[in-house]
């Protein structure tokens, strides 16, 4: 494959079954690819497992690829799914490591969970998400609204509507937030 081939051209070569156009397109993109994907999943190995699943995935469905999008944006958003999925993988694992963390050696839980537990449980789906990427994921606003598929306003927002709904419940005396 000659590298002055532009990303339709090879497109269509790799939708005929030619290899080595998908592998120059591989070669072209990959680093773009990883790199984009380390800053959705912030961490190595999981940039280079999404990187590397976005590519299984467009080849899989590279004959629905319509040229009407850049291959590389079209890439792009199939790698952002990618990592979307590993995020809220990784989330469910870690969610699931920190209950067992957070049980003493008897296996209770301490007795400030279950409020925090249950505030968190009854903010809406759109705000939990949003928390739990900027304070337990680490994200940045940016990073979260290209997760969220939202502007960073609005992440943003739903972090000040959280923090306000958040606060109000978990003022309130525990008696009360154990019999609601």
């Amino acid at each position: 494959m000659s590298d002055d081939e532009d990303d339709p051209t090879l497109c269509e070569k790799a939708r005929q079954g030619c290899e080595q156009a998908f592998a120059a397109l591989f070669h072209r993109h990959y680093a773009a690819v990883h790199g984009f994907a380390f800053r959705l999943c912030l961490d190595s190995g999981g940039a280079e497992d999404v990187a590397q699943e976005a590519f299984i995935k467009a080849a899989r469905s590279l004959a629905s690829f319509r040229n009407e999008a850049s291959f590389k944006n079209w890439l792009y958003r199939i790698a952002m799914n990618t990592a979307h999925d590993w995020n809220r993988r990784k989330m469910r694992e870690r969610t699931a490591s920190e209950e067992l963390e957070a049980r003493g050696s008897d296996g209770e839980r301490p007795a400030d969970f279950e409020p925090v537990r249950a505030a968190l449980a009854d903010l809406a789906e759109d705000l939990r998400q949003t928390v739990v990427l900027i304070y337990f994921e680490g994200m940045n606003h940016a990073q979260a609204a290209r997760l969220l598929g939202c502007a960073e306003t609005t992440v943003s927002w739903r972090i000040f509507r959280a923090k306000r709904q958040l606060k109000e419940v978990l003022s309130r005396p525990i008696k009360d937030l154990c019999h609601e």
